[in-house]
C-alpha cells in the first residue's frame, strides 16, 4: 500500500513494521508491577502528527509499507539541518491521563541510516509535554546513536495534572540531516508504586571519552604549544660565577586567562557561615567572576534591594582582587525586563523607546567603569526579538557605540547560546557569525564573541567542539565561553566530560576564558551542575577543575639550578612569583610570562 502526502518542509516520514525481539525487554524486578500505557505506538501506526514547519523546499513523500503482525516503525529523514530542532518533529497524543507526582516511563529503540556529523550520530529529541501553549515540558532530552539499535529508557515524574489527550509525546529532529528510524515508543505510569530511582535509565557519553583518545593527545600537544613558553632563570654567585644548587621557586599568580565563574550577589553581600565559605571557595577556585542577576535591566531598575547587593558585591569582588565581566546591558526579551520597558514600547514612540533603553546605561557604567574588563553588551539576539518590533534592529550598532564611549576600557562582547552543545550548532554558528559580521560592517565595536556553554545529558563530542570553534577563525575575534554547565546527575559523565571540554577549548586558539554559569548547589540556576553540593563538598566535576585549572595549568615548581646555574621549565601564560634562595640569602621578583619567554639573571 503506497500513500503520497505532500508536506511543507525537507523531511520524509515512512511506516513500516519490525518485531517485537528490537525492543529490550524491561528489567525482571518491574515485569510484574503493573503499569498504565500512557501512550503505546504498537497499538496503530497512524495516530501520530508530523510536522514540518520548513518552507520553501521542494515537498517529499511518504510511504506506508504493511507487512505482518508486529510494532510500526517510524522512518524519518531530514534532508538538511534547521537552525531548531522543533523545525521537524514526530508527534503523538496520549491516551490516558497523568496526574502530577506519577513516576513514568518512556521506552523507544532506535538506530541512525546517516547523520551528517562527524561521529555519525543522530540527534533526536524526546520530549512529553502538554499539547497546547505554554507547552510545559516533565521531561525534555536528546537522544544520540549510531548504526545499531540502541533502547532508551528514560524515567521522569509527571509536572501536573494531564487528561487523556492533552499531553503529547513528541520526537524532534529538525537540527541535523539523519535519517533515523524508531520502534517501540511508549509511555508507562507506574504512578507511585515505584520510585524514580528503581526505573531503569539509560547512560549517555559521548565520542571521545576513551582514555586513550587520540584528540585528547593532539589537544593537550596544542596546549603546551600555544599557551605556554620559556622561563629560563640563570643564578650567578657574587663573583659572577654560576651558582649551582640554588634553590628556584616560581608560582603563578593568576593566569592570563578567563576561569570565572557566574556569582549570587546576595551570597557576596551576606556575611553568615555559609556565604562565609562561598567566597573562600570562589576566591581559591577563580580569578575572574561575573554577577549573575544584579547587573540585568530587570534586577538594577526593579528591585531597590538587590541593586544593593549588586553594588556590595561588586565592591567585594573589586576589593579582593577579582577580575570582573558586566553581564548585561541589554537582553531584548520582555521577560528579562521591568514592566515599564514593554509599557513604554507599546506608546508607539521608537525614538522615545530607544532612548529610554540607551538611558538604562548611564547609571550601571557609571559605576563599573574602569572596574569592569568586559561587558555583554547585548545578549541572546538571535532569540530573544521583542524589541525589534518596536524599534529597527540596527538600533543593536548605537548600543555598542554607547557603551565604548561610556568605558573604553572594557572589552564589548555579544552573547549568544545554541553553540558547541548540539548537531545544530554549525548552523547557529554560521548564522550568529553572519550577524556580528552585520553589525561590526554597520559600525558596532564588538570586540570579542561570547558563546554560551549550557550541556544537557548528553554532551557533544569535544572533537565537534573543536570543529566548531574552527569556525570562528576567519572571523579574526577573541571567542569566550560565557556560561558553561553540564546539568545531568551523572557525576561520572558530568566530571569527565568537564575534563574533555576544558581540554578542547584550552586547546584552540580563539578563545581567551572559560566561565562557569555558577559553583555552588544552592545558587546555581540548575542545581545539578553545579561542583559543590550544598554543604559545599566537591563533586567529581571539582576535582577535575583543580587537577586541570588549578594544577596543571597553574605553572607551580621548586627546582634547583644545574652546574651552568640554570633552572629551565615551560609555564602557562600569566604573572609569577620568583624567589630564589642561595647560600641563606633569597632574592625574590615578579614577572609576567608571555608568548615570548621569560628570563633573567639574578646575581647574589
Amino acid at each position: 500500500m503506497k500513500i503520497k502526502l505532500t508536506f511543507l518542509g525537507v523531511a520524509a516520514l515512512c511506516v513500516s513494521v519490525v518485531f517485537s525481539q528490537q525492543r529490550a525487554p524491561l528489567p525482571e524486578h518491574l515485569q510484574g508491577v503493573p503499569a498504565d500505557k500512557v501512550f503505546s505506538s504498537d497499538r496503530s501506526d497512524t495516530e501520530y502528527r508530523f510536522r514540518d514547519a520548513r518552507k520553501g523546499v521542494k515537498p517529499s513523500e511518504c510511504t506506508l509499507l504493511k507487512a505482518e503482525d508486529g510494532m510500526p516503525l517510524y522512518d524519518l529523514e531530514v534532508f538538511q539541518g534547521d537552525r531548531s530542532q522543533y523545525s521537524v518533529a514526530l508527534n503523538f497524543l496520549t491516551t490516558a491521563p497523568v496526574k502530577k507526582g506519577d513516576v513514568l516511563l518512556a521506552r523507544l529503540t532506535m538506530r541512525t541510516l546517516f547523520a551528517r556529523q562527524e561521529t555519525q550520530e543522530c540527534a533526536v529529541y524526546f520530549m512529553f509535554q502538554e499539547a497546547s501553549s505554554p507547552w510545559t515540558k516533565s521531561v525534555n532530552t536528546q537522544l544520540c546513536c549510531g548504526k545499531d539499535w540502541k533502547t532508551y529508557d528514560i524515567p521522569f515524574v509527571a509536572h501536573m495534572d494531564i487528561p487523556a489527550g492533552k499531553a503529547s509525546v513528541e520526537l524532534a529532529l529538525g537540527s541535523l540531516a539523519q535519517h533515523v528510524q524508531v520502534t517501540g515508543l511508549e509511555v508507562l505510569n507506574y504512578g507511585h508504586a515505584v520510585t524514580l530511582a528503581q526505573l531503569p535509565v539509560t547512560t549517555f557519553t559521548y565520542y571521545g571519552r576513551e582514555a586513550d583518545a587520540a584528540w585528547r593527545q593532539e589537544a593537550l600537544a596544542r596546549i603546551e604549544q600555544i599557551r605556554t613558553a620559556p622561563i629560563r632563570i640563570e643564578v650567578r654567585d657574587s663573583k659572577g660565577r654560576p651558582a649551582k644548587g640554588a634553590e628556584v621557586r616560581v608560582s603563578m599568580e593568576r593566569s592570563d586567562f578567563i576561569w570565572g565563574t557566574a556569582v549570587n550577589e546576595g551570597a557576596l553581600a551576606s556575611e553568615d557561615s555559609l556565604s562565609l565559605v562561598y567566597k573562600d571557595k570562589l576566591k581559591e577556585y577563580f580569578n575572574t567572576a561575573i554577577i549573575e542577576n544584579g547587573f540585568k535591566a530587570g534586577g538594577w531598575f526593579w528591585e531597590d534591594s538587590r541593586k544593593r547587593n549588586t553594588l556590595t558585591a561588586f565592591e567585594w569582588l573589586r576589593d579582593n582582587g577579582l577580575r570582573q565581566r558586566g553581564h548585561n546591558l541589554v537582553w531584548p526579551g520582555w521577560k528579562f525586563n521591568p514592566r515599564s520597558t514593554r509599557l513604554i514600547a507599546e506608546q508607539g514612540d521608537s525614538g522615545r523607546f530607544a532612548r529610554f533603553i540607551r538611558g538604562q546605561f548611564y547609571e550601571r557604567m557609571a559605576y563599573t567603569k574602569g572596574s569592569l574588563i568586559a561587558w555583554d553588551v547585548v545578549n541572546e539576539l538571535m532569540h530573544e526579538k521583542d524589541f525589534f518590533a518596536y524599534m529597527p534592529e540596527d538600533e543593536v550598532v548605537e548600543w555598542f557605540k554607547l557603551a565604548k564611549r561610556l568605558d573604553p576600557a572594557a572589552q564589548l562582547f555579544i552573547n549568544e547560546y545554541g553553540m558547541l552543545n548540539g548537531a545544530q550548532s554549525p548552523v547557529n554558528i554560521a548564522e550568529y557569525i553572519a550577524k556580528i559580521r552585520d553589525l561590526r560592517a554597520k559600525g558596532a565595536p564588538i570586540e570579542a564573541v561570547g558563546i554560551q556553554g549550557h550541556i544537557g545529558t548528553q554532551p557533544r563530542s569535544p572533537i565537534q567542539v573543536v570543529s566548531d570553534l574552527d569556525l570562528f577563525r576567519p572571523l579574526g575575534l577573541p571567542v569566550q565561553i560565557t556560561e558553561f554547565d553540564i546539568n545531568t546527575t551523572d557525576e561520572a559523565l558530568q566530571a569527565d566530560y568537564t575534563r574533555d571540554f576544558l581540554i578542547a577549548v584550552y586547546s584552540h586558539p580563539v578563545i581567551t576564558g572559560v566561565n562557569l554559569w555558577g559553583f555552588w548547589e544552592r545558587h546555581h540556576w540548575k542545581p545539578a551542575a553545579a561542583m559543590f553540593r550544598k554543604d559545599f563538598t566537591p563533586k567529581p566535576n571539582a576535582a577535575v577543575w583543580e587537577e586541570l585549572v588549578l594544577g596543571a595549568w597553574k605553572t607551580r615548581f621548586t627546582a634547583a639550578t644545574d652546574r651552568k646555574g640554570l633552572c629551565e621549565r615551560r609555564g602557562h601564560f600569566g604573572t609569577y612569583r620568583l624567589e630564589v634562595t642561595y647560600k641563606g640569602q633569597t632574592r625574590v621578583r615578579d614577572f609576567t610570562l608571555d608568548r615570548s619567554g621569560f628570563e633573567c639573571l639574578v646575581q647574589f
